[in-house]
C-alpha cells in the first residue's frame, strides 16, 4: 500500500511539473504573440500616420507645377533643402529650450491648481470662473500683451518668457481641473511653443520666430515655408515624446493605485 501511495505521489508531482511546463510555454507564446502584435500595430499605426503627410507633399508638388509662382507656392524640393539649413540650428535650439522652460513653469503652476480644482469642489467654484474670465480677457488682448511687457521689461528673454507662459498657465489649470493632466501638458506645450514664436517675432528676440518675421519682411517665401516645416515637425516630435512619457507615468500610477487597493 505504501509503495502504491508513493507511486501516486510521484505521478502527481510529475503531472504538476508537466502542467507547469505547459503553462510556461503557453505564457511565453502569448508574450511573443503580444510583442509581435504590438510591433505590427505600431507599424500599421506609423503607416496611417504617414498618409496625410505623403498626400500633402504630393499635392504640394503637383500644385507648385500647375501654378508656377514661387512667390506664392515654391517647389517642395527647394523648401526641403532650406529646411535642413544649419542656420536654423541655433535659433531652433533657442526657441525649443525656452518653450520647454515655459512648459516647466506652466506645468509647475497650472497642474497643482488644476488638481486642486479637480479634488475640491469649493476650490473649483472659486478658481474656475476667475480663470475663464482671465482667459477671455487675455484672449481678447493677446496682441496687446507684448507691448505692455516691452514697457515693463524692455525687449528681453524675460519678456518673451512671460509672454509664453501667462495664458498657458490658465489653460493647463483649466484642462487638468477636469482630470486630463496629460492633455493639459500637451496643450500647454503647444501654447508655450506658439506664444514663444509669436513673442520672438514681435519683440525681435533670437529664435525661430524672429527668423520667420525677418523672412516675411524680406519676402523670402522659400525660407518662410522651410521654417514652418521645421516648426511643425519639431512640435510634433516633442508632442509624441510628451505623450509617450505621460502614458508611462500614468500607467505606473495606475499600477500603484491597484497595489494600494
Amino acid at each position: 500500500m505504501n509503495h502504491s501511495k508513493k507511486k501516486k505521489k510521484i505521478r502527481e508531482v510529475k503531472w504538476k511539473k508537466m502542467n507547469e511546463k505547459k503553462e510556461g510555454i503557453l505564457m511565453k507564446t502569448k508574450m511573443i504573440g503580444a510583442k509581435k502584435l504590438e510591433q505590427e500595430t505600431r507599424t500599421v499605426r506609423w503607416f496611417y500616420h504617414s498618409i496625410p503627410f505623403i498626400l500633402l507633399f504630393l499635392f504640394w508638388g503637383i500644385l507648385a507645377r500647375v501654378i508656377p509662382k514661387p512667390l506664392i507656392l515654391p517647389p517642395f524640393s527647394a523648401v526641403a533643402v532650406n529646411a535642413f539649413s544649419p542656420v536654423f540650428a541655433y535659433h531652433l535650439g533657442s526657441t525649443l529650450a525656452f518653450s520647454l522652460l515655459g512648459l516647466l513653469l506652466t506645468s509647475s503652476v497650472g497642474l497643482p491648481l488644476g488638481m486642486l480644482m479637480h479634488r475640491f469642489k469649493k476650490a473649483e467654484w472659486i478658481i474656475n470662473p476667475f480663470f475663464w474670465f482671465l482667459l477671455f480677457a487675455f484672449g481678447f488682448v493677446t496682441t496687446k500683451i507684448a507691448p505692455i511687457l516691452i514697457v515693463l521689461f524692455r525687449p528681453s528673454p524675460l519678456a518673451v518668457l512671460l509672454h509664453s507662459v501667462l495664458v498657458p498657465i490658465l489653460v493647463v489649470a483649466l484642462i487638468s481641473g477636469y482630470g486630463e493632466r496629460l492633455n493639459a501638458v500637451r496643450v500647454g506645450f503647444l501654447l508655450c511653443w506658439s506664444f514663444r514664436i509669436g513673442g520672438e517675432g514681435m519683440l525681435r528676440i533670437t529664435g525661430i520666430g524672429y527668423q520667420l518675421s525677418m523672412c516675411y519682411h524680406l519676402h523670402d517665401i522659400e525660407m518662410m515655408y522651410a521654417i514652418m516645416l521645421v516648426m511643425g515637425f519639431t512640435g510634433l516630435f516633442v508632442d509624441r515624446v510628451l505623450k509617450y512619457v505621460g502614458n508611462v507615468v500614468i500607467g505606473k500610477e495606475e499600477i500603484q493605485e491597484k497595489e494600494v487597493k
